[in-house]
């Protein structure tokens, strides 16, 4: 999702992330690694025409490896990650989904068949949210009833609002998907956000990844962090980086908010989670500053 305050465009980091969707889904095809079978679909019609072609997806793979070591892994341990929770939450029927920043997130169209109630809400800004609603049409790919589009700026608007006004209940248990957001928002959108997850149904949950504070000293410290930033800076400077938490923090500054943590993943542990083949071996070395979390409200507001 981008920097809404600072763009008017689509997000080009979510086309971003649904170019490396599709690599892994032609690379890893019918297993957990490459899911998103419908990631084509946001793609502009000559990269999809090329990307038929397994030299050029390896091509294309190999430069983006180099200049983002470890990213692609990241970004199949975080699908996986945000899959396997989204997937639950339909199994265990519960009332309400709420994709926080959803970009071209395809999970309520990929898993449309096991969705027996369970309401979806998809926010983000109106520019990338337009614009997959056009692609999913073009794809004919058919959008659930099931689904609403919820257009909104983080920075600027109430998300309580917005929600309301679209038919969120907040008596309701939900789960909160933030994937692939929180760097992208001032601290001040954060903590709305927690503190509107707050006040919603005591069983809900919020999952979202998160980067940890990187320094000049630390940076060399984590895999690929270095290519990360740099590259960030170079080629999606109206998407900027603004939010990280220091390392070790996690549990402490989401109780100062309400929330208690109840399962967190490091770098090391999403790999042995989420990058292990079947023989034991890992896809390879993620971007070793990213991490996962899940969290609660602590006190039963409703």
């Amino acid at each position: 999702m981008a920097n809404q305050s600072l763009s008017h465009n689509p997000s080009e980091t979510a086309q971003m992330a649904a170019l490396r969707r599709e690599l892994a889904n032609k690379a890893y095809p019918d297993t957990p690694f490459g899911s998103d079978n419908l990631a084509t679909a946001f793609l502009p019609p000559h990269f999809r025409f090329f990307l038929k072609f397994r030299s050029v997806r390896q091509n294309t793979a190999d430069k983006l490896e180099a200049g983002l070591p470890g990213l692609q892994a990241y970004m199949i341990a975080r699908t996986r990650f945000f899959d396997d929770l989204f997937t639950q939450a339909l199994q265990d029927h519960t009332p309400q989904i709420v994709l926080l920043g959803a970009g071209y997130d395809t999970r309520a169209y990929r898993f449309a068949a096991l969705n027996h109630g369970t309401h979806i809400f998809e926010l983000d800004s109106p520019p990338t949210q337009n614009r997959k609603i056009k692609c999913l049409k073009h794809g004919h790919v058919q959008i659930p009833e099931a689904v609403t589009f919820v257009p909104v700026n983080f920075n600027d608007q109430p998300t309580a609002e917005v929600l309301a006004q679209a038919g969120f209940r907040e008596d309701q248990k939900t789960l909160f998907l933030w994937e692939g957001v929180t760097y992208y928002l001032e601290a001040s959108s954060v903590d709305q956000m927690i503190a509107f997850v707050c006040q919603t149904h005591s069983e809900s949950l919020l999952a979202f990844d998160y980067t940890v504070t990187v320094t000049e000293e630390t940076m060399n410290n984590y895999f690929g962090a270095k290519g990360f930033y740099q590259a960030m800076q170079q080629h999606h400077g109206g998407e900027a980086l603004t939010f990280s938490l220091p390392e070790g923090t996690v549990d402490s500054f989401l109780e100062q908010r309400g929330l208690r943590v109840i399962r967190r993943l490091n770098n090391a542990a999403i790999e042995a989670e989420y990058l292990q083949r079947e023989d034991g071996s890992t896809l390879g070395p993620m971007t070793g500053h990213f991490r996962f979390v899940v969290a609660k409200p602590v006190l039963e507001s409703r």
